[in-house]
């Protein structure tokens, strides 16, 4: 299955999805997954995420810079860095201010040398969401488009009884089990348990391991434990 972005992938006229309908829904950099928070609120030109726990920090992401939406997550042509150094504002930006990112924008409909197909194209931006493929997964239950090397982990073994915290570094508990699919994380006397996927590990530096989660993406990853 392929992963490609190419505006050509894109089927609008059967795209049913509409902006509503990605409230609350979790939006990462598709590069290397990085975090860029929960969906909030929509925009005429952007869309308003929130990332943290102790401080909340608000994203306004361009539409023109939304690489597609899989179902599950909104992913955007836009890195963690670039994030924080461009869109990362405590408010809304002026109309017309983002419209530099539209001769960047993979989300358009193949230029047919026409202008009406292209402020159609637009339109349909403002109205649909570009759907693509959920990333394919590994046999080891990775994501083969960004795999763990970041993690830098060759012995997953090593992580076992290892202390576990978030990306905004809230401790989630200990590592008390590995497997194909992923981490288990037991909580502090053993109250809640969670199953991180492989891809959810952010770092490991030998003592603490660091996830890619944030403290308010936690309960997606709930297990339910037998009392």
């Amino acid at each position: 299955m392929s992963n490609n972005t190419d505006a050509s992938s894109f089927n609008w006229k059967d795209n049913s999805i509409e902006w509503k309908d990605i409230i609350k829904k979790e939006a990462r950099g598709y590069e290397k997954g990085d975090d860029l928070g929960e969906v909030q609120d929509i925009g005429q030109e952007f869309v308003v995420t929130e990332r943290g726990r102790l401080k909340k920090n608000k994203f306004y992401l361009p539409k023109q810079l939304v690489a597609g939406y899989d179902g599950e997550v909104l992913w955007f042509n836009i890195s963690e860095q670039e994030a924080e150094d461009n869109f990362k504002k405590d408010r809304p930006p002026q109309m017309g201010e983002y419209s530099r990112y539209k001769s960047a924008s993979v989300t358009e409909q193949p230029n047919t040398n026409t202008n009406d197909e292209s402020e159609s194209s637009q339109r349909d931006l403002q109205k649909y969401i570009p759907l693509i493929e959920k990333r394919k997964i590994d046999s080891v239950g990775t994501d083969a488009s960004y795999t763990n090397t970041t993690a830098g982990i060759e012995d997953w073994d090593s992580i076992l009884k290892k202390g576990v915290k978030t990306q905004d570094e809230i401790s989630v508990g200990v590592v008390t089990a590995v497997n194909d699919e992923g981490v288990i994380v037991t909580s502090e006397g053993a109250k809640e348990e969670f199953n991180f996927p492989k891809n959810e590990i952010q770092s490991f530096n030998g003592q603490e391991v660091v996830l890619n989660a944030s403290y308010d993406r936690l309960n997606q990853f709930k297990v339910k434990v037998p009392r």
